[in-house]
Parts: structure tokens; sequence; C-alpha cells
């Protein structure tokens, strides 16, 4: 058979990844500004329709199809050039829900691309996908030794909608004029003096801590889309790959079951630095193999209080 479209791929984005903060959970204020979505490399969203396939009795085939919602989730993955939209997973937000940059405030993505029309041969047309009232379920960053910086993020959201109107529907918005060209963090931007745990500075082969808000999707009787996004319990692990030393510190807290202040320095220029509050280690694993040609290491992990990320 021949193809009775014009194909496209994701190098036909014309408006990178960038996002604004709401004033109204859900909604995309009619003169936005745009911020640059640091230089996300990949993308992954997710449609689900909450459903009931109804059966009646003494009929073989389904009855009917009933839709009773929409839940939205994507994820992204980049390595970073600041720590803007990391903090919005990070950072705790207030009793009123007012502190910009923080877990509190819900963000509209936007992009686009060249894409086809339903039924048309071509042209490809400029089209718009708008990612309303999203906040970040969880987040995880790494480094690691001759590695990159990695940030991987899952967003829970109210609304996607894709369209070919003008601006994406928005009425005056404005967009990132020029998107950054700043090089990415790699596992060197951090400096030598990266990790710190209880007041000691430790080489380290890799280092990984996870953010996790539990979102409660907010859903009511009647609506479609969850109508808020409320931050609950959170949690932060961590975990990290440290080379064999004498007299190891973490020992000592390990046995005494005691929390520590950690840092973890993502880029040394600010710098900017990962601050975790009573950092508890409660799990060390150690490998001995006759046929070993590595160093050794020793795999440490643990939860911590809380977590904040230099703005």
């Amino acid at each position: 058979m021949s193809l009775t479209l014009i194909p496209t791929t994701v190098h036909r984005y014309l408006k990178l990844p960038q996002y604004v903060e709401e004033t109204t959970f859900g909604t995309t204020q009619s003169s936005a500004v745009f911020v640059d979505a640091s230089i996300i490399n990949s993308t992954k969203t997710t449609y689900a329709n909450a459903s009931e396939m109804y059966r009646k009795l003494g009929k073989r085939t389904m009855y009917k199809y009933l839709k009773m919602g929409t839940d939205n989730t994507w994820s992204c993955s980049f390595s970073p050039v600041d720590t803007a939209l990391m903090r919005y997973a990070s950072e705790n937000g207030n009793a009123l829900g007012t502190l910009t940059g923080t877990i509190d405030k819900s963000l509209t993505f936007i992009n686009s691309a060249y894409r086809n029309t339903p039924g048309s041969n071509g042209p490809l047309v400029e089209t718009f996908i708008l990612r309303q009232g999203s906040k970040c379920d969880s987040m995880t960053v790494t480094t690691t030794s001759r590695g990159m910086v990695t940030v991987d993020m899952d967003w829970i959201t109210a609304n996607i909608t894709t369209n070919t109107t003008a601006n994406g529907g928005l009425t005056t918005p404005t967009f990132v004029a020029a998107p950054t060209t700043a090089a990415p963090w790699s596992n060197l931007t951090g400096g030598t003096s990266k990790l710190t745990i209880g007041g000691v500075v430790y080489p380290f082969k890799s280092c990984s801590f996870t953010v996790n808000n539990n979102l409660d999707a907010v859903d009511i009787d009647g609506n479609d889309n969850v109508v808020w996004l409320e931050p609950t319990t959170k949690e932060v692990t961590f975990t990290c790959e440290l080379l064999i030393q004498k007299d190891l510190a973490i020992e000592s807290q390990i046995t005494a079951g005691t929390g520590v202040a950690a840092s973890l320095v993502l880029n040394s220029t600010g710098p900017k630095t990962a601050s975790f509050t009573n950092l508890f280690l409660n799990n060390k694993s150690e490998d001995d193999d006759s046929s070993e040609t590595t160093v050794k290491t020793a795999t440490y992990s643990g939860s911590a209080e809380d977590v904040s990320i230099t703005a």
C-alpha cells in the first residue's frame, strides 16, 4: 500500500519545550511569558481513561464502554544547565501555596512541531502541544564518574491538548526567543569535592537521590480531568557507591542510627548544590569475589528528612 500522509520526526520541532507558572491551576494565562525548559532530550506521554466495560446479564459480548475520567502523565529526561526546573520538584511550598519555584506551583508546558493533519497528504502544519496543570510527582538526579549529570522527572498533568490554532490558542504569549546554548553539566562540573557526608568529603563512583512528592490527583464526581494536584508525604531517598577507605566514618553513623548533614555539588559555579537534612544511611552492600578486577567499593543507601537544591 502507499503512504497517504507525510510522516514527521522529532527533528521537526519548531518551539522547543518551555513552561510558565500558572496563576490558576490548569489554566494558561493569556499573556504567558514562557521560560526555557532546560535542554530536555526525551519525553514520554501517557494518556489513559478511567473506564468501565459494562456487561449485561445474558449477553456474551460487551454491552457498553463507559469513560469516567482521564489520567494524563508524562516524563522527561535531561542533563541540566541550571536548577530552575528541578526546584519545582525539590522545594517545599507553604501553607498558602504561594511560593514561586516550588511544588506548590503548577506549570503549563508547551512545544510545537510540524505534523500532518488527519486525512491529508500535506503540507505539514505547526501543531502545539500544551500540558496544563503539571506538577512533578517524582524526580531522580544522578551523577556518575565519566558520565553526565542526569535528571529524570515524572509529571502528572490535568490536561493535555493538541491543536493547530495560532500560538496554540493562547492570546498574547511570549515564547522563548533564543533557547539556551549553555553546556549541560557532566561529572566534571561539580569539582573535586562533590560529596560531603557528616562533614567528610568522600570520593565516589556514583551518587543519586530521588524526591517523591506523592501527589494526590484530586478528582471529583462529575469531572473528567483532575481538578487539583496536592503534594502529600515527601520522601527523599539517597544512594552512593564509595571507594573503600580506612576508618570510614559512615560505619559508625550506620551503627548509631544517627542522621547527618550531607551535600552533593552538581555544579561548582554558583555553586549549585543539593543539601540534605538528617541523612540516615541504613544500608550497606559490599561484594568480594576472587575474580574481581576493580578497586573495592561499597554502596550505601538511606533516607533524608529533606533536600533542597540551590536556585
